[in-house]
C-alpha cells in the first residue's frame, strides 16, 4: 500500500509541475506585475512576465517571453488561430529573440480600444535599433486585437496603426 501512494504522489506532483504551474498553461495567469504597466516605457531590463488576465499584462508578457527566448510562453500568448500562423522553429527561437532584442530600445502601450467584452484592440509602439545612433522602429505603431479565453488574453490579429482607429480608443496614462 505505502508502494503505491509514493507512486500516485510523485505523479501528483509531476501534473502539478508540469500542468497547472507551467507557463504555456492556457488558463489565466496573474503576477506582481499585472496591473503595473500602463502606458509607461518599457525597456528589455524592465520587462517581466506580467501574466495575461488583462490585455497589456499579455503584451508586456510575450515582449518578455520573446526577449528571454521562451518559445512556449511565447506561442501560448497567441490564440489557436494564430498560433498556426506564428508557429516555427523552437529551437532557433531563443538564438533569433536574442540577437533581435539585443537591439530592443522600447515598448509602450499608447491606447486600448474595447471592441467588446471579450475583445479588446491595443495601440503600441516598439522600437529596435538596427546600429547605435540609428533608430529603425520594427513595427512601430501597431494595433493588436486580443481575445479573452478561458480569463487569459491571448492575440487574434494584428494591423499596422492608422490615424481613424484613435477614434473611440482610450489613451493609456503617460508617465
Amino acid at each position: 500500500m505505502k508502494k503505491h501512494l509514493t507512486i500516485w504522489s510523485a505523479s501528483l506532483l509531476v501534473a502539478f509541475l508540469f500542468g497547472g504551474c507551467s507557463h504555456s498553461s492556457p488558463g489565466a495567469r496573474t503576477t506582481p506585475a499585472t496591473e503595473s504597466i500602463k502606458g509607461q516605457y518599457i525597456t528589455a531590463e524592465q520587462l517581466v512576465d506580467a501574466g495575461n488576465t488583462t490585455p497589456e499584462a499579455a503584451l508586456e508578457s510575450s515582449f518578455w517571453a520573446s526577449a528571454n527566448g521562451n518559445y512556449d510562453i511565447d506561442i501560448a500568448s497567441y490564440a489557436p488561430q494564430m498560433q498556426k500562423k506564428v508557429k516555427g522553429d523552437k529551437t532557433k527561437f531563443a538564438t533569433a529573440m536574442q540577437k533581435k532584442f539585443a537591439h530592443f530600445k522600447v515598448l509602450q502601450i499608447l491606447a486600448r480600444k474595447p471592441i467588446a467584452d471579450d475583445k479588446v484592440e491595443l495601440r503600441y509602439y516598439c522600437e529596435f535599433p538596427k546600429y547605435p545612433g540609428q533608430i529603425i522602429t520594427n513595427r512601430g505603431d501597431q494595433i493588436l486585437l486580443l481575445v479573452k479565453m478561458g480569463g487569459a488574453w491571448r492575440f487574434a490579429d494584428k494591423t499596422p496603426y492608422t490615424t481613424n482607429w484613435d477614434e473611440g480608443s482610450q489613451p493609456e496614462p503617460q508617465p
